[in-house]
């Protein structure tokens, strides 16, 4: 992809990201206060009817980006016949039913619903989404069972594990994403737009690696298009936020970059490229244990980004801190993705 189509993509999403944001939040606030009010209001105050749901906006933006992006290859016959697009189909479906599952949690907490899916059967879910996304993928013609190593290591061969392993692997990381906005679905422990700012800029670097070296054009265009489905969500997301990123955004977006890394043939993006998120999931996960065991806090907050924000950092602070840690996890991942290019 060109750097005239990239543009033309991004371009595209943060159009839409405005206007679905003002044409769907106050649909969503309805769900949430049950009145309908088609002024947004101050778009830097808050009074807490902002809904949740920020997953509908991202798979908007998505669809959006990823139509511009493949008539564009189409026009070109720079895509590889139709399996090349079945792929990139396979792919912005899972996002699609992980945006639902995730959806069906969000409505549920703006009504106020203590019920909803048992933590185990959300992650069974989850798995089954990524594990047939990867089967559908098989189906078109994506035939991978091996990951690459870094330091000159060759592949690890997976064999018949491969699918099984990816999909736990996805599943961990969608955890780590969901926990990074908000801990238990309860936003006033996050920081509006940090998490979809990591990911964006995650995605940024698979997408800068992959144009770099002119590979996999489906990656290209999945992780542009997640990457500018992230910049229009900001527009509304970023704090103060008029629409939480909520479940639906998480899981959409972390879907989306789950399987760029899977096109791109490399999975071990998803560790490097996620460092930022993976760390800041690992420190709650620290604080549960430690709590289990000795009753004690290891952390002021839940979080790392709560704890800093009882530290007295600032939401914007930890958003630029959050931000340049993620900036060089995204350059180790542009150089991963250069160096996987030499094996191909």
């Amino acid at each position: 992809m060109t750097v005239t189509v990239l543009s033309l993509v991004i371009g595209a999403e943060l159009l839409m990201g405005h206007i679905s944001g003002r044409l769907l939040i106050p649909y969503f606030r309805k769900l949430k206060t049950g009145k309908f009010e088609p002024y947004i209001g101050d778009r830097f105050s808050q009074d807490g009817s902002e809904p949740r749901l920020g997953g509908a906006v991202i798979l908007v933006c998505m669809l959006i980006g990823t139509l511009t992006g493949t008539a564009w290859f189409s026009s070109r016959n720079d895509l590889s016949g139709r399996a090349d697009l079945r792929l990139i189909l396979a792919a912005f479906t899972a996002c699609g039913l992980m945006c639902a599952l995730g959806a069906y949690e969000d409505i549920l907490r703006d009504k106020g619903a203590n019920v909803g899916l048992k933590p185990a059967y959300k992650h069974i879910l989850r798995f089954t989404v990524i594990f047939g996304a990867l089967v559908l993928l098989r189906v078109f013609g994506f035939r991978e069972s091996a990951v690459l190593l870094p330091f000159h290591w060759g592949y690890l061969e997976l064999g018949a594990l491969y699918m099984p392993v990816t999909a736990l692997a996805g599943t961990v990381f969608l955890s780590a994403v969901t926990v990074c906005d908000c801990p238990g679905g309860k936003t006033q422990l996050g920081v509006d737009g940090l998490c979809p700012a990591l990911l964006m800029i995650m995605l940024m670097g698979i997408t800068a690696g992959l144009t770099v070296t002119d590979l996999r054009p489906e990656a290209q265009l999945m992780a542009c298009a997640g990457m500018g489905a992230a910049g229009g969500y900001l527009f509304w997301g970023l704090c103060p936020s008029k629409i939480y990123f909520g479940e639906s955004g998480a899981l959409a977006l972390g879907t989306a970059a789950v399987l760029c890394c899977v096109l791109a043939r490399g999975e071990l993006i998803l560790l490097i490229g996620g460092g930022a998120i993976l760390a800041d999931a690992f420190c709650a996960l620290l604080q549960y244990v430690v709590f289990r065991t000795t009753k004690k806090l290891l952390f002021k907050g839940y979080t790392l980004h709560e704890h800093l924000e009882r530290l007295g950092f600032g939401k914007y602070k930890i958003i630029g801190l959050g931000a340049a840690v993620q900036v060089l996890f995204a350059a180790a991942v542009i150089m991963f993705i250069i160096y996987s290019g030499k094996f191909l």
